[in-house]
């Protein structure tokens, strides 16, 4: 394997530790025990982690070392806001595009998500919502845009998957939702599946009281941020 192979490597496979929450916010890191885990050496691992650390994933402190950056609440809300108003011009735009094939492809979507929310399988629910919105973007060729939103909304990601971890939130509104979007693009209805796009991407406005109260540690400024409502 080469340097930079190894380098990517170490990077993706760190990302998808702080995404997942196997590397906590605010958790200190050693770098040897990520070198024992990921089986790569400490200087891919050194690099990984400054590139991470431009994206908001890591923090450097002064004599102290190297920790996860807790989630920030404010870069989540913009990076939420931006992915809002782009995907709602982004799914009107695509609903007079889409072929059947990928009307096929969103229903197959549809019937992964129901089988892996009855077994309780989260990850791979939240993997199966990405697709789902990720065919829009390609349906209007602009994978592009969806890859920088996924870097601009990594917090958004990380608090996703924060989520999984708290029972008791309800996870089928996400498929009702996912199922009227493909409902409304099948009947030609453009601005009504864009619609229903918003609503389903301000649902994590209910969610953020339930999740800070249960790992408040997690957050940057925790209270006050996520209590006035407008923020999110």
């Amino acid at each position: 394997m080469t340097v930079v192979n190894q380098q990517d490597e170490a990077y993706d496979g760190l990302k998808k530790m702080v995404l997942t929450m196997q590397l906590k916010p605010g958790e200190k890191i050693d770098k040897h025990r990520l070198e024992d885990k990921l089986g790569i050496g400490i200087t891919p691992i050194r690099e990984a982690i400054i590139r991470l650390r431009r994206e908001g994933l890591f923090d450097v402190v002064a004599q102290s070392g190297t920790y996860v950056a807790k989630i920030d609440l404010n870069i989540l809300a913009e990076g939420r806001y931006a992915r809002m108003n782009i995907e709602r011009s982004v799914t009107a735009d695509a609903v007079p595009l889409l072929t059947a094939d990928q009307i096929d492809d969103l229903e197959r979507l549809l019937q992964m998500q129901g089988l892996y929310l009855r077994a309780g399988d989260y990850d791979k629910f939240f993997r199966a919502d990405e697709d789902f919105h990720e065919l829009f973007y390609k349906a209007t060729d602009k994978e592009f845009l969806w890859n920088w939103l996924r870097l601009l909304n990594l917090q958004f990601d990380r608090f996703r998957y924060l989520r999984l971890e708290l029972p008791g939130l309800e996870w089928d509104n996400i498929l009702r939702q996912h199922k009227e979007i493909v409902a409304r693009a099948k009947a030609g209805d453009a601005q009504g599946a864009a619609a229903v796009i918003v609503d389903h991407l301000h649902m994590v406005d209910d969610d953020v009281k339930p999740v800070l109260a249960a790992y408040p540690e997690y957050f940057e400024k925790a209270k006050k941020q996520t209590e006035d409502s407008a923020v999110l």
